[in-house]
Order: structure tokens, then C-alpha cells, then sequence
């Protein structure tokens, strides 16, 4: 996962053609298994953690060292933006404004983090942004009883939350039952309340468990919090039943 996130993170040059990876990011230090992350003209940091074992020195050269060979110049060690990456803003003016009318949404979001697994009944969570619109997809296992209310509510909260709205919506908690094979979703689209552009989708999936029978067991070795995990993954039928895994 720690070769996963470099190779996805960290910017680096397509001479001629485009900057890969997220624009401006620069890797500021590490600190034992805590990468530290930072933008250009930026005193903010993002700190990535890995399990025990990361070696994140190690996975930094042996990215450079493939990229440089590869002809494409690795950017997270220029101290400000590099010519490719001026360049690629010349090029791609509306690539770039479209990350950058994100950025209120990203930016809030990442402050907020936590919302995610503190407040959902969700086991896995997994986002990604399609043109304006930055989608999340969050599952709960069958046996789980589905939450997305609390969410909701904390993420649209006057005070501590963002300046978000439901714009639409499909609930499905009160449909009829569905065949075990089935995953039931309900979806809500939010928007600014000022109407900044973009939004957000959560897509709430509530059904078998995707990733088969040995998540729990996944999560643990990786060291996930346990009282977590008694919430979203409950041990009482991983050893003896496989209704809610089929």
C-alpha cells in the first residue's frame, strides 16, 4: 500500500504531454513510518501513516530511481512549481481549474476525515472524482444495521460541519426485503449551500460483505481499532455462519 499511494501521489513529468500524480504536492519529511506531505507555498501537512514495517525511504528512491529511468522526471523534491508543471497549467487550464473549484470540497472533507469511520456503520469506504462531482461509496455488511442519517447530519452540521445541502436523494431503507445476492443502496447528492461548483455523492450500499471472509481478519493484522471493528465487523458470525459473506 505505502508503493500504492507514492505511485499515485507523488508528481512526476510525461515530457511534452502532461504532470501525473497530484499537482504541487512535495513530500516535506519522514518521521519512522509517517510520510509528511506539503504543497508548494504551503506550510500545511498531510501526514500518511503506515503500519509497522513501512519503509517509506525505501519506496521514495526506488520510485525515483524507476522514474528518472523511465525518462519521466520525478517532481516532489522541487522547492517550488517546476516547469513541467507551469507548463501543464498553460496546457490544461480547465484540468486545473476543475481540481481547483474542488478544493473548498477536498479541503473540507480532509479537516473532517474522521467522520467516516466515527460516524457510519461502514466497513469500506472508497471515493473518486468524475468531472465536477466527488463521489464516495461506503458499505455495511448485512448484518449491520445502516446508518447514514448520523453521517449526514454531521457532515451538513451549521457549526462543525460544511456548507452543504441535499439536493437529491433515493432511500431504499423502507423497500421491500431483497434476496440475500442483492446489495440494497440509497444515494444522496449534496451541493453547496452558496453554490460553489462541484458536489458530492455518498453512496450508501448496504448487503454481503465484497470483500469476502477474511476482512475482519485483514483489518485486524493491520492493526485497525478493535472497538471499531466490533461495530462494522462483528465477530458473532465470521466463524460460524457464512449468510452474511454469500
Amino acid at each position: 500500500m505505502s508503493s500504492y499511494a507514492l505511485d499515485n501521489l507523488l508528481p512526476y513529468a510525461d515530457p511534452g504531454v502532461q504532470v501525473d500524480g497530484a499537482f504541487g504536492l512535495r513530500v516535506a519529511a519522514v518521521q519512522n513510518t509517517d510520510l509528511h506531505l506539503t504543497r508548494v507555498n504551503s506550510d500545511s501537512r498531510l501526514i500518511i501513516r503506515g503500519i509497522p514495517g513501512t519503509r517509506w525511504q525505501h519506496e521514495l528512491s526506488a520510485r525515483w530511481q524507476e522514474l528518472d529511468e523511465g525518462g519521466n522526471p520525478p517532481l516532489w523534491r522541487e522547492p517550488v512549481l517546476s516547469s513541467f508543471e507551469r507548463e501543464d497549467q498553460v496546457k490544461h487550464p480547465r484540468v486545473r481549474n476543475g481540481e481547483r473549484e474542488l478544493a473548498w470540497l477536498g479541503s473540507g472533507l480532509l479537516r473532517r476525515i474522521a467522520l467516516f469511520h466515527k460516524s457510519s456503520s461502514a466497513y469500506s469506504t472508497r471515493s473518486w472524482i468524475t468531472g465536477g462531482e466527488w463521489i464516495f461509496e461506503l458499505d455495511t455488511r448485512r448484518d449491520v444495521p445502516l446508518d447514514h442519517d448520523t453521517l449526514l447530519a454531521r457532515l451538513m452540521d451549521p457549526v462543525w460541519g460544511l456548507s452543504l445541502r441535499i439536493s437529491d436523494s433515493h432511500c431504499t431503507c423502507h423497500n421491500p426485503p431483497l434476496p440475500d445476492r442483492y446489495m440494497r443502496q440509497c444515494t444522496y447528492d449534496l451541493v453547496h449551500t452558496e453554490g460553489k461548483p462541484g458536489g458530492l455523492q455518498i453512496r450508501f450500499r448496504h448487503g454481503r460483505a465484497i470483500y469476502g471472509r477474511n476482512v475482519r481478519e485483514d483489518l485486524e493484522r493491520v492493526g485497525a481499532d478493535s472497538a471499531w471493528l466490533d461495530r462494522v465487523l462483528p465477530q458473532r458470525l465470521a466463524d460460524d455462519s457464512s449468510e452474511a459473506f454469500e
